[in-house]
């Protein structure tokens, strides 16, 4: 369809949008007259934007147009009208176009109406040749341009399956390990252990020392026989402080022992050189032999 006869077109489809409006007595519901109002203003704002060479915009217009009149016997052939106004707008609008996403709305848009035509028609009443064949080219492009789109996509590389990477082997420039600073660690911490232990049994013998002093006081009246319960309390506090200071007493020279012992050897090895020449001597044969120590 040339624009040429575009305004005859127009004036026709106005002319039965007017017919379809009825009498006074039997006019229609506000909702109807009020959808009819919103198609003739969108059909209106669309030709306009056609005219100003917006033909994409016009496309869209009239489809929002065309939604408000239900597709019955009534409006099919305004419908259909209309979105032949559609196809010339996508048709100019869409001309060279190569883009996925601008094909696809087209497409779309004259597919969704297709459907919606035969549901409610059924097979029986045919299409509008032009709508059909617009749909049919506009699906054609929008494949070709995806699949164009599709190859200009870098392809994948797969990733090659090779042996897996095994850890870096241990540097060589890691410090050398120090095996003499355990054994001072654990020479102070027995030395110290032990000095606990001599204070422990210093405080049990000293409790041990009050406590006799008061049951051997007259003022107490202890008899040993028959203790009141003070007595027997003072009793009880005694073997408890003598019980520590037993302990403390056998504990803290086994663990100052150890742990000067363990504090000598650990300084040994301190001091003692890794390495060291010693004479080597042999049936035939004198020299030197490298000894090391770990």
């Amino acid at each position: 369809m040339k624009h040429a006869t575009r305004p005859s077109r127009v004036l026709s489809l106005l002319t039965a949008l007017a017919l379809l409006a009825p009498p006074p007595a039997l006019a229609a519901p506000a909702q109807d007259a009020k959808a009819l109002a919103a198609f003739e203003a969108g059909f209106t704002e669309g030709q306009a934007k056609f005219d100003r060479g917006e033909h994409l915009e016009a496309a869209r217009t009239w489809i929002e147009a065309a939604a408000n009149l239900k597709e019955t016997t009534a409006n099919r052939d305004n419908r259909a009208a209309v979105y032949e106004y559609v196809v010339d707008a996508f048709t100019r609008g869409l001309q060279g176009e190569k883009r996925p996403e601008a094909l696809r709305e087209a497409a779309q848009a004259l597919d969704a109406y297709c459907e919606g035509f035969t549901r409610a028609y059924g097979t029986e009443t045919p299409l509008s040749p032009k709508i059909v064949a617009a749909r049919d080219e506009f699906k054609q492009r929008l494949a070709e341009a995806e699949a164009a789109t599709a190859a200009e996509k870098p392809p994948v590389e797969d990733k090659v399956e090779g042996p897996e990477e095994l850890p870096p082997p241990p540097s060589d420039d890691l410090p050398e390990p120090k095996p003499w600073k355990g054994l001072a660690i654990g020479g102070g911490v027995m030395l110290g252990l032990g000095v606990g232990a001599a204070v422990v049994a210093g405080v049990g013998a000293a409790r041990v020392s009050s406590l006799e002093k008061q049951v051997d006081d007259p003022a107490n009246m202890c008899v040993l026989a028959m203790p009141s319960p003070s007595c027997q309390d003072l009793l009880d506090r005694g073997k408890s402080a003598q019980s520590m200071a037993i302990a403390g007493a056998v504990l803290a020279p086994l663990l100052v022992g150890a742990g000067v012992g363990l504090l000598v050897v650990g300084l040994k090895r301190r001091s003692s050189p890794k390495t060291a020449f010693a004479p080597a001597l042999g049936p035939g044969f004198a020299g030197l032999s490298l000894r090391g120590s770990f």
